[in-house]
């Protein structure tokens, strides 16, 4: 079975406004998603340094290879933007987990859901996600624009998983029945020699392929919910 990690914030303590659904959201796929509950982090005990690599960026105290690396899917509900994803505490490294320090897929992770505003913005992707980043992970899945802040997607996703949907189907549907069709789903994917992750499926669903270690290609799509 593939291990789970969740980390969400509601009260961001004066970084950001306060939001009210992120718990329910990363709760209802952790609690539906088959496989093994590995942690579930929220509000003052969800860190950026938790998402990021030790010795990258400025503070460098990144512990990934223990959370975020460390399982096969992570899912983050709070506020993102098109280069970070931001928190509630200022005292566990700076409350944003930037780009420029995360390395992942390098230690376990296949698939990371960034379930905030605007990270997969096609404008600079690459730059801000793509090569860098990609070290063995398969997907990003999150939104080109804003989004909203929705107590069920998380648990649609996930449901769509259990029935073996792929997963960039899976995410683009549970977009479609949580958002306007204003708002765009995204995801940003890797390939690697003949290794193509278009198929992949949740462990014990489908189809999931080797790592793409070294990616020579990343694919992105978007589209209106």
């Amino acid at each position: 079975m593939g291990a789970i990690g969740i980390e969400w914030v509601n009260q961001y303590n004066g970084n950001a406004s306060d939001l009210n659904n992120n718990d329910d959201n990363a709760r209802g796929f952790y609690n539906t998603l088959h496989g093994t509950r590995q942690f579930d982090y929220g509000d003052n005990l969800a860190w950026d340094q938790d998402f990021e690599k030790s010795g990258k960026g400025s503070p460098n105290a990144g512990t990934d290879t223990t959370y975020i690396d460390n399982v096969d899917i992570a899912f983050f509900s709070g506020h993102g933007a098109r280069d970070y994803l931001l928190f509630g505490r200022n005292d566990r490294d700076n409350a944003k987990a930037r780009n420029t320090e995360m390395e992942l897929g390098d230690k376990d992770l296949e698939w990371i859901v960034f379930d905030g505003c605007n990270a997969l913005d096609f404008n600079g992707l690459w730059n801000r996600w793509g090569w860098g980043v990609f070290k063995g992970l398969h997907y990003i899945l999150g939104f080109a624009t804003i989004c909203y802040d929705r107590k069920s997607r998380g648990k649609k996703f996930a449901n769509r998983l259990n029935d073996g949907w792929t997963m960039r189907e899976a995410w683009i549907k549970a977009c479609k029945e949580t958002e306007p069709n204003a708002t765009k789903w995204a995801y940003l994917r890797a390939n690697e020699g003949g290794i193509t992750t278009y198929n992949d499926h949740w462990h014990g669903k489908g189809f999931v392929s080797p790592d793409p270690d070294n990616p020579d290609m990343l694919l992105y799509l978007n589209g209106n919910c």
